[in-house]
This record gives C-alpha cells, sequence and structure tokens, in this order.
C-alpha cells in the first residue's frame, strides 16, 4: 500500500504544472487554495466565469474534484511518486484561460479512461 503521506496538497502543487496554475490565478486575481489542487482550481474558474464552455458531466466532475482527498487527485492524474503531470502544450499557455483550457482538456481525456461510460454520453 502507498504512503498517502506523500500524497497530499503541498505534494501536489509542487509539480511545475500546478505552480503555473497558481500564478495564473493570481494573475487572475484570485487567491489559491493551499488545500486544492491548483489546476483543478483553475479550471473551475474558467469554467465559473463563462469563459469556458463544458459538457454538464465534465462540470461536476472538476465540482467534484474540488473535494476530492490529494490521493484520489494523483490517481484521476496517473501521478506517481517519481511521475509527473505533464498536459500537452501547458508550458506555452501564455494566460489564465489558455492553461485552464488545456487542463479541461486533460481532465476531459482522463474522465474518457477513468469512466468508459462517459463517452457513451
Amino acid at each position: 500500500m502507498k504512503d498517502n503521506k506523500l500524497y497530499d496538497s503541498g505534494w501536489l502543487n509542487s509539480f511545475p504544472i500546478n505552480r503555473k496554475a497558481r500564478e495564473m490565478l493570481n494573475r487572475a486575481g484570485e487567491k489559491p487554495d493551499p488545500a486544492g489542487m491548483h489546476s483543478v482550481q483553475l479550471a473551475k474558474w474558467g469554467i465559473d466565469r463563462g469563459m469556458i464552455e463544458v459538457e454538464n458531466s465534465v462540470f461536476e466532475t472538476v465540482e467534484a474534484m474540488m473535494t476530492w482527498r490529494p490521493v484520489r487527485l494523483a490517481n484521476f492524474f496517473l501521478i506517481s511518486v517519481g511521475g509527473d503531470y505533464n498536459p500537452a502544450g501547458w508550458e506555452e499557455a501564455a494566460t489564465p484561460l489558455d492553461l485552464a483550457t488545456i487542463i479541461l482538456n486533460e481532465i476531459e481525456e482522463k474522465m474518457m479512461l477513468h469512466f468508459p461510460w462517459y463517452s457513451d454520453f
């Protein structure tokens, strides 16, 4: 069994994409919550501001992710100790909206892997 102490919010937010998401949240005038995963917070910001339109199931998943334990988030994004979370194009994202869109695309892709029935709807 994995040591869940390794999977905490600080560990998740130490990933480069989450550090960039924190910077983008600050740039957008939002206060990042250190208890949550910053990339998920940025994705929610894009949806909540009406800047990004997503299917209802994606919206519901992002909402739920805000309450997930760090180990569950790590499992969803397939992050392992020594692993990484690198959706394509995140390093080049120049604005909070650009990065939020990349993160939401990654979430939807992961939904198709974790929830095989998702693509049937």
